[in-house]
């Protein structure tokens, strides 16, 4: 059987599970297996073109847009991939009820089915994460300056006392798309926190314009950035770091199980990084002003944190 055939019966059988009503978190189980392994053993060449017709053109796909997070990433409405309601169907956050109520029922199982898949659940831990370390930064007593980059719906600011508490001085939220912004104006305006407007590009520029912070952290925009701009990037946002202040960025890593399912389906393109990629990103930094720097992971293993301690 040639490599196109054996891609082919993967989605044929992943659409016989479906149609045929038999049990969806089996049968999507198959697929996200399948088309992983496929993945692995064709070329990226192969890989590509099938999935840019073999799987936008199978019945297939029909059955599995039906998955309100599915469409959603595939078809991104806001003109970029990850968008933040999207990000709050991975979290199943307040909000999202209307999107899987208006699902078919394939649809909702689906979802259940991708929302509580290991990239769902990585995503789900990075935030908690994220909490923990504004938490930790924003003691008692201490003045906090924090600025988070692709903030989305600043949905870890839920989850931390500190930010319940009042006891960030100054909490800065960037994203580049205003609809983000205005939800995160209506929801932690009134508790003080900040937003701009900027892509990463114009952040490179003007990162040094926004203040000196404890902590700066970037959860999302790595996944989507080249070596080059993201070296860059992580020298600006260092240039953003207070002494003794701390760096933390995130990306996905290689082999993630879902590769295959968001590729394929979701059209979800992802820059992945290892530990030692994420390290090679602070090669422009100056040795001087490092501290510390390390690299760690949620318990998962699908997402992978850099954290650069300034000096103080």
């Amino acid at each position: 059987m040639d490599a196109v055939s054996q891609g082919r019966t993967i989605l044929d059988e992943a659409y016989d599970d479906l149609d045929n009503d038999r049990e969806v978190d089996a049968g999507m189980d198959r697929l996200v297996v399948g088309l992983k392994g496929y993945r692995q053993r064709v070329s990226p060449r192969v890989w590509e073109t099938f999935c840019r017709t073999e799987c936008v053109s199978h019945p297939v796909r029909y059955l599995v847009h039906q998955d309100p997070l599915t469409e959603r990433a595939y078809f991104k409405p806001r003109g970029y991939p990850g968008d933040a309601i999207l990000m709050d169907l991975f979290y199943g956050a307040e909000g999202t009820t209307r999107y899987v109520d208006d699902a078919t029922p394939l649809g909702q199982q689906i979802y259940h089915f991708t929302s509580t898949a290991p990239a769902a659940r990585a995503l789900r831990r990075r935030k908690e994460i994220l909490a923990t370390m504004i938490d930790r930064v924003s003691g008692p007593g201490r003045a906090s300056h924090i600025m988070t980059l692709g903030c989305g719906h600043l949905r870890e600011a839920e989850m931390s006392e500190a930010v319940k508490e009042r006891r960030v001085h100054r909490f800065l939220a960037v994203d580049r798309d205003p609809e983000s912004l205005r939800v995160v104006r209506e929801k932690f305006g009134p508790i003080g926190v900040e937003t701009a407007e900027s892509t990463v590009n114009e952040l490179i520029e003007t990162a040094d314009q926004l203040g000196r912070f404890d902590l700066v952290y970037a959860a999302g925009p790595y996944d989507h950035l080249n070596r080059w701009v993201a070296t860059r990037l992580t020298d600006a946002l260092f240039r953003a770091t207070r002494p003794g202040g701390l760096l933390l960025v995130t990306n996905f890593v290689h082999g993630i199980r879902d590769v295959g399912y968001m590729e394929a389906f979701m059209d979800w393109q992802l820059t992945y990084r290892s530990a030692a990629d994420m390290f090679s990103l602070t090669q422009t930094l100056p040795e001087k002003d490092i501290q510390d720097r390390r690299t760690f992971s949620e318990e998962s293993g699908g997402i992978v944190f850099l954290a650069v301690r300034r000096q103080s």
